[in-house]
């Protein structure tokens, strides 16, 4: 073995665990960033809406902007799963159902209207127009 093949295996193995030691680092400085906890408060008296992230006011709004909606997911083999999620436009999607899907569409319907009624939104299901949808305020 020459000098020089020598010398490239050397730099070759130090360009590969450069990159996996910046991409370790790049993943730790992404995870850490977004540890800050998210805080949606659902003020019924104004009917209005704050979402925060750690300490920091990221959007208020009217309570038209969020809703709670059953959504579907097809699987490849044809079966229909659901869940029931707490969207608008200037917040991050919550999953309500967790991460577990559910077959019973009518079940978590009923938990998403029963929800909806409690925290005074809106509630629309999985299909765009539906005579199930529960609307509760109108945008200004």
């Amino acid at each position: 073995m020459t000098v020089w093949e020598h010398y490239v295996n050397i730099k070759g193995s130090t360009h590969l665990a450069g990159f996996f030691i910046f991409f370790f680092l790049l993943g730790v400085w992404l995870v850490i960033t977004s540890i800050g906890r998210r805080s949606l408060i659902i003020d019924l008296n104004e009917n209005e809406y704050e979402f925060y992230i750690y300490r920091y006011l990221m959007h208020k709004g009217p309570l038209d902007e969020i809703y709670i909606r059953l959504k579907s997911q097809k699987t490849g083999q044809g079966v229909f799963y659901y869940s029931l999620i707490l969207n608008g436009p200037h917040i991050e999607l919550l999953n309500l159902t967790g991460i577990k899907l559910s077959q019973n569409a009518e079940k978590l319907e009923r938990l998403g209207l029963r929800l909806s009624t409690k925290l005074n939104l809106n509630y629309f299901d999985c299909f765009d127009v539906s005579p199930r949808h529960s609307i509760r305020h109108w945008p200004h």
